[in-house]
């Protein structure tokens, strides 16, 4: 049985690095606002309703959360902002038990190396290829997880949705 839900999901398309904006306030462009605004009609449709996400503090990252149309618990957290696939785990490890299913809302190439790491035996081997050869924006990754949070090692990655 599958105590847990993780979805991983790299932020949409943000606008390049421009004079006077830091890379932690580049906004999405109109087309990532669209491309997460389609991801939360994909999770929707997919019944994905994330108890606790952990999103990164960034402008594209908050954007992107608030085009998905989802409701949930949500931290955001600059721990998840550039963080490596090491660090994003550690924080999905102190997520509380009660929460059934999780999302993290970050970057490349933690996300990326994240889903990678996860993916282990059971896991859709189409979607396993697909995370080891690319992981573009607004791409997300779900996750089935036997066993409590704090014992995170490997999932099943049961599906992936790549930027429409």
């Amino acid at each position: 049985m599958t105590d847990h839900r993780l979805f991983l999901l790299r932020h949409a398309q943000a606008v390049d690095s421009a004079p006077g904006l830091t890379d932690h306030e580049r906004p999405l462009t109109d087309y990532g606002i669209d491309q997460a605004t389609e991801v939360g009609g994909a999770l929707r449709a997919r019944g994905a309703r994330p108890d606790h996400v952990l999103c990164s503090s960034s402008t594209r990252t908050r954007q992107t959360w608030s085009a998905l149309g989802l409701n949930a618990e949500v931290d955001f957290s600059d721990a998840i902002y550039n963080a490596g696939s090491d660090s994003l785990l550690d924080s999905v490890r102190l997520l509380d038990e009660a929460a059934g299913t999780a999302m993290i809302i970050g970057h490349a190439p933690g996300v990326p190396a994240l889903a990678a790491e996860l993916a282990g035996p059971g896991s859709d081997q189409r979607a396993v290829d697909v995370v080891n050869s690319r992981y573009p924006v607004a791409t997300v990754s779900e996750f089935e997880i036997d066993g409590p949070w704090t014992d995170l090692q490997v999932g099943r990655l049961v599906w992936i949705r790549l930027a429409q």
